[in-house]
């Protein structure tokens, strides 16, 4: 569970609990514990600075799915959610779609995926401000595609 004071929190306590087992049934942690679940990588935080405009559409999902969803068994919260991404599917979709994009831009999943952690650039590349050099391959292979000509 994730730092956030509960008072600034945008769902109340027992939306917050629906949303964990949400995402755990979503992402489950592996059974031998070496995979975290969704809700292990901090989704409630990406929720609120990367993803707000998708609170509205979480909202209905977690009133859907009701208050009560935690203490269904696995099954059931799995026959649950099948039931929803069946009759809401573009509702669905939006909330997997983000938190897939939470899970796999956690470091500690992209390691144990085998996926190098961290900004993909620069990895030995520096970049100097302003330097636009870059684009002269671009540029001189203009012919070859729809590249606008340089005034």
């Amino acid at each position: 569970m994730s730092s956030i004071i509960t008072s600034d929190h945008p769902l109340s306590v027992p939306r917050q609990k629906s949303l964990n087992a949400l995402l755990d049934t979503l992402i489950p942690a592996s059974s031998d514990g070496n995979m975290p679940s969704a809700t292990d990588v901090g989704f409630e935080l990406y929720l609120q600075t990367q993803a707000d405009e998708l609170l509205p559409i979480l909202r209905k999902i977690l009133e859907d799915i009701g208050d009560d969803f935690p203490d269904q068994t696995r099954e059931a919260q799995q026959d649950i959610i099948r039931h929803f991404s069946a009759t809401n599917g573009e509702v669905f979709q939006a909330v997997l779609t983000r938190v897939y994009d939470c899970y796999y831009q956690n470091d500690a999943v992209r390691r144990k995926i085998g996926v190098v952690a961290g900004p993909l650039f620069p990895q030995g590349n520096t970049l100097e401000p302003g330097d636009l050099s870059l684009l002269d391959p671009v540029i001189a292979h203009s012919d070859q595609h729809e590249y606008r000509k340089p005034d």
